[in-house]
């Protein structure tokens, strides 16, 4: 790649890795403050409010990033900007009055905190369109201005005294006006919006995608609000942060690596998925080390007893080679061939289904992370073989050929994404 490129990517990496130590510090602030319950509700919230946005956004937002890199601000494109921002909308306000259901909040703090994270999820959300096709169109520099004014104002507000809610309501709409600031001019600006049937046929492959990946990904934080109290909950939410946190590594390489990867199998070169797969997985491995070094800081910044995420960061120490080799083989199998890339997908979610039939009655929160494990192992073996058949030439349902991208994580960072940050 260019100097330019490389450039544009260690900007958008360190705007990304100011933007989760932010998230991380707003954590500590939430944890002192409303307790490990807070800390739960906030992981229940922002999973499921990206679930609901996920869906309401019909995969466009993976579909943007593709349109980007070919310059695609057609009026039918444009059409499909106004759609998602129609739906989005809709989606987004009954859950500001459910906010207190979505995280199981009884206390009114904690219920307003909760109202708050959906308002700021729904600013992250809108964003992601608009950022995306700038991403694809190689101009990234308004996602690293926004990305570091959200990171900034998670730590900045808080020390000023204001709520919690607030804060991250603020953060989100930063993404949300650093993406209009970005296309005011020659770029995606949205129209009128496009018929419904338009929309499930552009961003349905994309949808089914997204919320598979994000499904594998995040299955145990939904098993963990559906079984345990939140204080379990938050438990798992620590426990498992560092693992999350730093998934964002295995991403941006992949993504990285899209574009040169094309290239050479154009040319005929082979792809190399267990090598792949093996890289990740190593990176997985020291940051497994890394997680259990950093527990007692990270149960001191939230105000737990290390005793209460000890099993949970052991449990996320042991599925984190699975789940970085699954992050960095996604998106570059969905590139090779698209179908059988949901194909590996359904087979990760069916087999993490039905381990969770087995473990959701029992008592330790730690067993939803291994049976999130589960499902990741599957998935990766299915993914080594979709590069055993021959290569789609379309992934995308028009014109060009294009390779979709994980979602981010639930923690606002996308989360999570594989949160699309």
């Amino acid at each position: 790649m260019s100097r330019s490129v490389w450039s544009q990517a260690g900007g958008l990496w360190l705007a990304q890795g100011v933007q989760k130590a932010a998230v991380l510090g707003f954590s500590f602030f939430v944890g002192r403050t409303l307790g490990s319950e807070g800390i739960g509700v906030m992981a229940s919230v922002l999973a499921l409010v990206w679930l609901v946005g996920t869906i309401a956004g019909a995969g466009l937002p993976d579909r943007s990033v593709f349109r980007g890199a070919v310059q695609a601000r057609d009026d039918g494109n444009r059409r499909l900007y106004g759609s998602f921002l129609v739906l989005v909308s809709v989606a987004h306000v009954p859950l500001i009055w459910g906010a207190g259901w979505l995280g199981g909040a009884v206390a009114p703090e904690l219920e307003s905190f909760a109202r708050g994270l959906v308002v700021g999820a729904a600013g992250h959300c809108a964003s992601s369109v608009g950022l995306g096709w700038l991403r694809g169109a190689g101009r990234p520099q308004a996602e690293i201005v926004c990305t570091t004014m959200s990171g900034v104002v998670l730590i900045a507000i808080p020390l000023c005294g204001v709520g919690l809610g607030v804060t991250w309501a603020v953060s989100g709409l930063c993404m949300l006006v650093g993406a209009i600031w970005g296309n005011r001019k020659d770029g995606l600006t949205p129209s009128v919006p496009a018929l419904p049937r338009a929309v499930l046929r552009e961003g349905a492959p994309f949808l089914l995608y997204g919320l598979g990946a994000w499904w594998i990904g995040n299955v145990d934080v939904v098993l963990a609000r559906a079984a345990h109290h939140a204080d379990d909950v938050g438990a798992l939410q620590v426990g498992t942060m560092a693992v999350r946190g730093l998934g964002l590594i295995p991403w941006i390489a992949a993504t990285l690596m899209l574009r040169p990867l094309a290239l050479e199998w154009s040319q005929s070169v082979a792809p190399r998925p267990i090598r792949w797969a093996c890289r990740a997985g190593a990176i997985g491995a020291l940051v497994a080390c890394l997680s259990w070094v950093v527990m007692p800081l990270l149960a001191i910044g939230h105000g737990v007893p290390i005793e209460s995420i000890e099993r949970t960061t052991w449990a996320s120490m042991l599925t984190a080679p699975v789940l970085y080799a699954f992050v960095f083989l996604v998106p570059i199998a969905g590139q090779w061939h698209l179908g059988r890339t949901l194909k590996a997908i359904g087979m990760g979610i069916m087999a993490s289904a039905a381990v969770s039939a087995v473990s959701f009655s029992l008592l330790d929160v730690a067993s939803k992370v291994l049976t999130a494990g589960v499902g990741q192992l599957v998935a990766v073996l299915w993914l080594l073989s979709v590069f055993r058949s021959p290569r789609a030439q379309r992934v995308e349902v028009d014109r060009d050929a294009v390779g979709p991208r994980v979602s981010g994580t639930g923690n606002g960072g996308g989360a999570a994404p594989l949160r699309h940050d």
